[in-house]
């Protein structure tokens, strides 16, 4: 007879194990050379063999969880940096996500992340209606300028008044397509009489909510280029965000249901714009999910969208018109190191007629953004950033071209707060920009 074990039994075990697999460090330190919080901080309770220490002393009992230690813990930024870069071959992010969980399951979520994560996030309804809300405040408040007195008002919020937030959608992406939307051209023959084949927009929240110019993007690009495009109105949150919280249960309940719901669809690919989306849909699904084929040939499927547009469709010179552009690529950390995709979008840049690319000092370093970091930890989210930015005003260049919500988010605010002139956006909107230039798309 098979005993069932209880949640907190679960944590343990994987922390545990999680802890013993971190073993194999060497204690070299190259994990504190690249961690972008202990630049800033200067402790080593912050630096991955810090906080594997922690994990042997909770396990073991001779740790109790005390305020400092939950602060030490939730200040990562799972920027991967510390796996990419370690000798040993070790991945201390595992020991971070499952210290979450660990703790999550010894205290309680708490009242406002159940809600967050078990409420909103899954009826879904109730965070388009507030990012509506929110959408019709900011237009009536002039988008809330760096002179307006409102900002007197973010503290109260936990938000710092020097913050620029971006503006919401007064309409949601998913509400503007339909769930279906057919090729235009498959490729030479008639239009309407087939596509290249069936993708799944997998658009996120942020895509849906606020940066909805990504979606139109990608749905003009593929059907410009012969495939079909289905946005499944029923896709929630892809449960990052609350892996990250240490809400494994939350987690594995958005990631199942996204998995079922695409899975349901006759789909040849299943595209994302945003590098988190896409990482918990290649890799983080695979916690969650016991292994088999459907699930093998799931994240077979799922492509970051400038790795599809690269890899898979073939974008005629002709097609393209020039933009006079000055452009640089920041390397958001979940799809550098979480899916490996760095080449794809700079190739995609680099094929603008009239773009000037240049390569940025430290492209693949952490922005500070790291999804809610930049909301609970500002204060060292934007040191982090002040990096960032002296590297953009050197390359001296029009646009910061990225693939990650946040990103854009965080480092468009510091360039605000900088008076920096620099404007950040996604590389598939500036490709899109040169598809209309060439009257490839309307």
């Amino acid at each position: 007879m098979t005993r069932h074990i209880s949640v907190q039994e679960e944590a343990k075990i994987h922390l545990q194990e999680a802890a013993r697999d971190f073993q194999g460090c060497m204690q070299c330190g190259k994990c504190r050379s690249v961690c972008p919080v202990f630049k800033e901080l200067g402790n080593e309770i912050y630096v991955a063999r810090g906080k594997n220490k922690l994990a042997e002393k909770l396990v073991s009992g001779d740790l109790q969880i005390t305020t400092r230690i939950k602060e030490a813990i939730n200040e990562c930024l799972n920027c991967k940096s510390c796996s990419a870069n370690c000798p040993a071959g070790v991945s201390p992010e595992h020991v971070v996500l499952r210290l979450r969980w660990y703790i999550t399951t010894q205290e309680g979520l708490g009242f406002f992340k159940a809600l967050i994560f078990r409420q909103l996030l899954w009826r879904k309804w109730p965070v388009t209606l507030a990012a509506m809300s929110i959408a019709i405040v900011q237009r009536l408040l002039f988008g809330i300028g760096p002179k307006n007195p409102v900002r007197h008002l973010f503290p109260l919020f936990g938000f710092s008044k020097r913050r620029y937030f971006p503006l919401m959608a007064l309409r949601s992406a998913q509400s503007r397509h339909p769930e279906v939307t057919p090729a235009k051209t498959d490729g030479g023959m008639q239009a309407g009489t087939g596509s290249r084949g069936r993708i799944g927009y997998f658009t996120g929240c942020a895509g849906n909510l606020i940066y909805t110019g990504v979606v139109d993007a990608t749905v003009e690009i593929l059907t410009s280029y012969g495939y079909e495009v289905v946005i499944p109105k029923g896709q929630k949150c892809n449960g990052t965000p609350v892996l990250a919280n240490g809400d494994f249960v939350g987690a594995k309940r958005l990631m199942e249901h996204n998995f079922h719901l695409f899975n349901s669809y006759q789909l040849d690919a299943i595209v994302v714009a945003c590098s988190s989306c896409g990482m918990a849909l290649k890799k983080e699904i695979n916690l969650f999910i016991e292994e088999s084929e459907d699930l093998r040939q799931f994240t077979g499927k799922v492509y970051d969208i400038n790795e599809f547009i690269a890899e898979k469709i073939n974008i005629a010179a002709t097609d393209l018109g020039p933009l006079p552009y000055r452009i640089c690529y920041h390397d958001p950390c979940h799809m550098v190191r979480g899916q490996g995709v760095s080449r794809q979008p700079r190739e995609l840049l680099r094929m603008i007629p009239g773009v000037e690319f240049k390569e940025m000092r430290d492209a693949a370093v952490c922005c500070g953004s790291a999804g809610s970091y930049c909301l609970t930890h500002y204060s060292t989210a934007i040191k982090i950033n002040n990096h960032k930015v002296r590297n953009i005003q050197e390359a001296e260049v029009d646009y910061v071209a990225t693939a990650c919500p946040t990103c854009v988010m965080h480092i468009q605010d510091n360039l605000l707060q900088h008076r920096s002139p620099e404007k950040v956006r996604f590389v598939v909107e500036i490709l899109a920009d040169s598809l209309r230039a060439g009257k490839k798309i309307d």
